[in-house]
């Protein structure tokens, strides 16, 4: 894997922008590329399906691990934070995918029950499980 960033610093943000870690891909979005090369390989048995009411929210956090969202079923407001502090908040829903890159701090607030797809990268030595949030 030369040639690719150990993770996305607060000093190497400022290629990035917020919204470029989720895609409208049923409204013909493409991910870029500046984003794919930091991605890992995808952990196959991580994949799994969330199906739930309106009233889960998912606080603000990041992992140190990619992670992936295919929305698939109702909106939800999302929240994007990059490290270097820059955030946004858009509505997403069926077609959209997020591509939560290990470092990069993302939650929503569902608009209406929800479904979506979600996995992971395969975890880089050292790396810690679960939600993790920092300050600002």
């Amino acid at each position: 894997m030369s040639g690719r960033p150990k993770s996305l610093t607060r000093e190497g943000c400022e290629l990035f922008e917020p919204g470029m870690f989720a895609v409208n891909h049923a409204g013909g979005g493409k991910l870029s590329i500046e984003v794919a090369r930091l991605l890992d390989p995808v952990d196959p048995p991580s994949h799994h399906f969330w199906e739930l009411s309106r009233e889960k929210a998912t606080e603000l956090h990041y992992h140190d691990c990619d992670e992936y969202w295919a929305w698939a079923k109702g909106r939800t407001l999302l929240a994007i934070r990059l490290p270097d502090g820059r955030s946004d908040e858009f509505e997403i829903g069926p077609g959209w995918l997020v591509y939560c890159v290990r470092g990069v701090e993302h939650g929503h607030t569902p608009v209406e029950d929800w479904a979506c797809f979600e996995w992971q990268s395969v975890p880089r030595e050292g790396a810690r499980p679960g939600h993790l949030s920092r300050e600002i």
